[in-house]
Parts: structure tokens; C-alpha cells; sequence
């Protein structure tokens, strides 16, 4: 007889681009997010995340931040509290909001950790020191679509969300433990935080899986979705549900 299958609580993982300024090291250039018609796009998105049915929405916000951001979400709810332009506000409240949510659920984390050099500085050593492998591992991340321009918030959010897109910025990301010369190994210094990082948001996404039943959105940068997505596999705790599935 085959065994009935265990029921797991279910992750959806969308990789966004920010639509507010970062201190990323490649910034995607953008109109706003806040215009009539980004708005009416946002909101078109919204409805279709909304047919994944999220029990909690969990978002790229320092867990250390959580009491802060639930109050302005509850000020959100309330009417007194105007969207910014970041997607944790344009599609993180505004659904949880659509979804009648009294909470939203940080779960980042950005200390120093095990981080010996900045990403910017590994980038600078190895176009010095490796020209050949800057080129291999920095290249494809400037060829990717690094602008809004001429594509609706439902055309990016599957674009950067597509397998190609995902895999090549997880095999830039892993390919920087070759940044080196002898022993001394220079991607490590921030890869190690980097894994750090995201062993951590699994482990605060972890927290949220409380029943079966639950229904996790996670809305995180777009070179987060692969490994986060790994994690959340290996562990045999989530099932996962691609983007794709509710954005068309």
C-alpha cells in the first residue's frame, strides 16, 4: 500500500525588482512606481496574487524591524498611512490588506555576521586580479533587462522571476567562491555572509509554517528567489509554487 502523503505548508517565493532606491551594486534604472498607470498595474497584479490565497506574506524587512512596520501597516488599515514606493508597501501591504491580514511578518536579516569584504570590494579585487572571471561572473548580470521602461509591473515581475533570469543569478553568486589568488579567498569573504543571509530568512520563513494549511508569499529581491527556493526544498518542510502559476 503506498502511504498517504504528509500535507506541508505551502511557499510561494516572488523575486521582485526594488521599486524604491537600494544600495544594490546593479540598480535597476525605473519610472515611478507611484504614476496612474503603474498603479493601475499594481493593482492588477495584486488581484492575481490574490489567487494564491497567502495565509501570511512575509517580507525582505529586518525580523528586528517587525514591530515597527506592523504599525504602519496597522496605519495603513486604518487610512492614515500613505503607500511609498517599494514593493514592501505597493504589493506586500496592499495585499495582506486585500487579503483581510492583521499582520505582515519581516523576516531579513543584515547584520555583519560573517561578512569580511563588501560585494563591491570582491567585484573591484577580482576586475583587477581576475579580469577574465569579473567578465564571467559580472557580465550576464549587466546584460539582464535593467530598466522598467516599455514593460508593464506584471511583464517584470515574470521576467525576473523566469528560470533563465533566477539561474543566472544564482550561478553568479555561487561562481564567486573562485574569486581568489592562493589562499587567500577573496569571494568568500562575502559569500559566506551571503549564504549566512539566506539561511537565515529560511529560517525565519521556517517560523511562519505553523499548520498544513498555511500559505506563505514571500516577496524578496530577485537573487534571492534561488536559493531561498533551494532551502526551502532540501529542507522537505515547504511545497513550493512557482510564480508563474498565478502571474501570466
Amino acid at each position: 500500500m503506498q502511504s498517504k502523503a504528509i500535507s506541508k505548508p505551502t511557499i510561494m517565493i516572488l523575486g521582485t525588482f526594488h521599486m524604491g532606491t537600494t544600495a544594490d551594486m546593479i540598480e535597476v534604472e525605473k519610472d515611478s512606481m507611484l504614476s496612474t498607470q503603474r498603479q493601475k498595474e499594481i493593482e492588477e497584479v495584486v488581484g492575481c496574487l490574490k489567487d494564491f490565497k497567502p495565509t501570511k506574506i512575509a517580507l525582505e524587512i529586518e525580523k528586528k524591524k517587525n514591530g515597527p512596520i506592523n504599525e504602519e501597516f496597522m496605519r495603513y488599515l486604518k487610512g492614515d498611512y500613505q503607500l511609498q514606493e517599494d514593493e514592501i508597501d505597493q504589493i506586500g501591504y496592499r495585499l495582506a490588506k486585500e487579503m483581510g491580514h492583521q499582520e505582515v511578518y519581516a523576516v531579513d536579516w543584515m547584520e555583519q555576521g560573517a561578512c569580511l569584504r563588501e560585494i563591491g570590494e570582491v567585484a573591484e579585487w577580482a576586475k583587477e586580479h581576475q579580469p577574465k572571471l569579473y567578465e564571467e561572473l559580472f557580465g550576464p548580470l549587466y546584460q539582464l533587462e535593467l530598466t522598467t521602461a516599455g514593460k508593464s509591473v506584471n511583464d517584470l515581475l515574470l521576467y525576473y522571476n523566469q528560470p533563465e533570469v533566477v539561474e543566472q543569478l544564482h550561478r553568479s553568486y555561487v561562481n564567486m567562491a573562485r574569486i581568489k589568488e592562493a589562499e587567500q579567498y577573496v569571494g568568500m569573504d562575502w559569500l559566506i555572509w551571503w549564504y549566512q543571509r539566506n539561511l537565515i530568512l529560511f529560517s525565519n520563513l521556517s517560523d511562519l509554517a505553523t499548520t498544513p494549511e498555511d500559505r506563505i508569499l514571500f516577496i524578496v529581491g530577485g537573487s534571492h528567489v534561488r536559493i531561498v527556493e533551494n532551502f526551502a526544498k532540501e529542507s522537505g518542510l515547504f511545497e513550493t509554487v512557482p510564480v508563474q502559476s498565478y502571474l501570466q
